[in-house]
């Protein structure tokens, strides 16, 4: 799937969102400094208003995610809801001082993942008392909305032959699934639960609940090729499964034009974290774009990795001393090549400074 965000856009925002930041920057050190002056942090509250809105044009709502949570930290010191002011303020700060880090991020990788920022999204929101998130409430996989069934196909559905055919699945998925859930024979109960699904992705070709029943048959793939485990969460799919079975044998073709988001969402949650080179699941994957919707935990542990580092201008000032260094050794190296005959003591007094550079890079996780 192709990357949908305006990266354009945002290098013409850029600019601004950093300097605005400033700006709510200094008026929240104003406001610590002086607890009483809540003018300071209205103004705060409007300067990180203007950046969410400005994130929200773009389409970046990872990072318009991670400003709208400041807002609401501010705005929760306004009416008095916070409890720990000062700890408040200084996980407005560390935000803050992120949100840039962030948008370099982005910026570079072609990626914006709010699941990275998952860790300062949950401090704020401890900060004003609120739940945490869980990486499940950030999975947004690329769902199209659904389409009504058109009048040939409802018809189509709506023959008795096709009811009573669904019918008679549902009696196989019903046996697979009291066996599934009662722990017996899984492999075989779960080959029953795939035939079915596989049957229904075919029948229903051009219903919108066929994404429901292509899903379910990808999940079912990854459970028999044991890259998804019949955990309970598992088991409660698989029963909401057979209830859509139920609906479609009770209510007929009318029950097809809509897809259960919940359920679909949940299915695909386990999809994105299989990780079995499967057809079926690959398929998913690219469909929904759960690559993007739910990365690799090793991606994302990178990716926060490079959060927590020095900003760009930092960056930039390290490299050019570095560049400079390189540059010396460079020479004095040029000296020696040149030179006739092995000078292994020369060389050596070299080792001290490749090894500055080394720990230099190392420390900034290069």
């Amino acid at each position: 799937m192709g990357d949908r965000h305006d990266y354009v856009a945002l290098d013409w925002v850029k600019g601004e969102i950093e300097e605005v930041l400033k700006q709510a920057q200094y008026e929240l050190e104003a406001f610590a400094e002086s607890p009483g002056d809540t003018a300071r942090m209205k103004f705060c509250l409007s300067y990180l208003h203007q950046v969410r809105g400005t994130l929200q044009m773009v389409e970046f709502y990872g990072a318009a995610m991670l400003a709208e949570e400041m807002e609401a930290v501010v705005q929760a010191m306004l009416d008095n809801q916070v409890s720990h002011a000062e700890e408040a303020c200084e996980v407005l700060m560390q935000a803050i001082l992120q949100l840039p880090n962030y948008l370099d991020h982005i910026k570079l990788g072609r990626r914006d993942l709010p699941v990275v920022l998952l860790p300062v999204l949950n401090d704020l929101r401890g900060a004003r008392g609120e739940a945490l998130l869980s990486e499940t409430s950030l999975f947004q996989p690329s769902i199209k909305a659904s389409t009504p069934l058109d009048a040939a196909l409802e018809n189509q559905l709506a023959d008795k032959q096709v009811i009573d055919l669904v019918r008679k699945l549902r009696q196989m998925y019903q046996l697979a699934l009291l066996g599934v859930l009662q722990g017996k024979d899984l492999d075989r109960n779960v080959a029953y639960l795939q035939k079915v699904t596989n049957r229904l992705t075919k029948l229903l070709d051009g219903a919108a609940a066929q994404s429901l029943w292509s899903v379910a048959a990808a999940v079912l793939e990854g459970i028999a090729g044991k890259g998804i485990a019949v955990n309970s969460a598992i088991k409660e799919l698989l029963k909401q499964l057979d209830a859509e079975l139920r609906s479609f044998v009770t209510k007929g073709a009318a029950s097809l034009g809509q897809v259960p988001m919940d359920l679909l969402k949940n299915l695909l949650f386990y999809v994105a974290r299989c990780e079995l080179d499967t057809p079926l699941v690959n398929a998913v994957k690219d469909e929904f774009n759960l690559d993007d919707a739910l990365p690799a935990s090793s991606l994302v542990d990178h990716d926060r990795q490079a959060l927590e580092g020095p900003d760009k201008a930092t960056m930039g000032s390290v490299a050019s001393a570095l560049i400079e260094e390189i540059g010396s050794l460079k020479d004095q190296l040029d000296v020696l090549v040149q030179g006739k005959g092995a000078q292994p003591d020369k060389l050596a007094l070299l080792l001290p400074g490749f090894k500055q550079i080394g720990d230099t890079m190392g420390m900034l996780g290069l």
